[in-house]
């Protein structure tokens, strides 16, 4: 199972959505929602975030490689916080420990 990345919209000190995300074309969704709730073209938000456009549209789309600080500054610009939560259970790297 992968790692669950949890994106949390942060909105005048509220949570309003926590999405659980598996792959980089639900990342890409969930920064294109906030981009469509924020009333922001991919132009705007890419000159906010100082992200070319294609860059912005490859990762909405879930295709290309982006660095991680690419991914951080769409979503500082978004208010969106990143948090990666660990699944019940031990993890790839506990199993092969135990294995040993």
């Amino acid at each position: 199972m992968a790692p669950r990345i949890m994106l949390t919209n942060v909105s005048m000190g509220n949570i309003d959505r926590t999405d659980r995300i598996f792959t980089a074309r639900e990342l890409g969704t969930a920064i294109k929602r906030a981009r469509g709730a924020r009333n922001l073209t991919q132009v705007q938000l890419a000159e906010h975030a100082n992200v070319s456009r294609g860059a912005l549209q490859k990762i909405e789309a879930g295709r290309g490689t982006v660095t991680l600080s690419t991914i951080l500054r769409l979503l500082r610009t978004l208010s969106l916080d990143l948090a990666v939560v660990s699944r019940a259970g031990p993890g790839i790297i506990e199993k092969r420990r135990d294995q040993s």
